[in-house]
């Protein structure tokens, strides 16, 4: 039988055992970053650097006419302010420990716009998705005449947009996330480490700088292309709903406007008749 102290001795060796395998393993991870990832990660950045400088010296902005077709109210927007960091605080790491790159810039247009929207659910989803998208905005919340939950949304033209190379050190390969540019969208895409190279880094830039769209085109298929489309029409069949709300409304507030206002002229009539009587 045995006692309790070869127990303890059993689940001790288990335990180290498992913890010097899981410290191999974090250690050939660690070798692999260090001989093929990191090398990569500095090409990139080297590249990337010089990309922003010379977009900040020479001013480039990029006209962006259509930009959205969740708001189609925001209007043309110019690309502008490029920055790149690091650390995703606007800094930089040291250059032997790279395991992010951040490219930025803003989208900005004149102004704001404002919408009005109904239903507690609704407005708590588009409160999200902004936050989300960190898209600058304000709403007033109220009760409408039907005694309905409603919000005021005011949109600052100003989509903030990002570029992103990460580590992924668990599957020794390098992300890119694309946040936000085109439409609010979400690029993810896991590379190996030879696969980023400068003609791949140069379909990046293109795409950036919106010359063409061959670096997203290609890497999508035709059922993915048919499932987007069903989903641009059934948000475009959702906003036009959402649009025709918003119309009816206003056209009984107006109704009831002009009903308010034809009472109170009839109750000046009668009391002038009846003065005059």
């Amino acid at each position: 039988m045995m006692g309790i102290l070869d127990q303890l001795r059993g689940e001790t060796n288990l335990k180290q055992e498992s913890e010097f395998q899981e410290l191999s393993s974090q250690q050939q991870l660690e070798s692999v970053y260090e001989q093929t990832i990191l090398p990569q990660m500095q090409t990139t950045f080297t590249f990337l650097k010089e990309i922003v400088e010379h977009l900040g010296y020479l001013e480039k902005g990029i006209e962006i006419a259509d930009y959205s077709q969740r708001f189609p109210e925001i209007g043309t927007l110019i690309q502008q302010n490029y920055q790149i960091n690091t650390d995703g605080y606007g800094g930089f790491t040291d250059f032997d420990k790279i395991k992010q790159i951040n490219v930025t810039f803003m989208c900005v247009g004149k102004g704001s716009f404002d919408y009005t929207l109904t239903g507690r659910n609704r407005i708590e989803s588009e409160v999200a998705f902004l936050h989300s998208k960190s898209i600058p905005f304000d709403w007033n919340q109220f009760v409408n005449k039907e005694g309905v939950d409603a919000a005021k949304f005011t949109i600052t033209r100003k989509i903030p947009v990002r570029f992103k190379f990460e580590v992924d050190m668990e599957h020794s390969k390098i992300k890119l996330l694309i946040n936000n540019h085109e439409n609010f969208s979400v690029y993810n895409k896991s590379f190996e480490p030879d696969e980023i190279n400068d003609g791949l880094l140069d379909e990046v830039i293109r795409f950036m700088l919106r010359k063409d769209s061959d670096f997203i085109r290609l890497d999508i298929n035709n059922q993915d292309k048919q499932r987007i489309q069903k989903k641009a029409e059934a948000l475009q069949m959702q906003q036009a709903q959402w649009l025709e709300e918003i119309h009816v409304e206003e056209k009984e507030h107006e109704q009831e406007k002009e009903k308010g206002n034809e009472n109170k002229l009839f109750s000046r009539l009668n009391l002038f008749g009846k003065r005059k009587n």
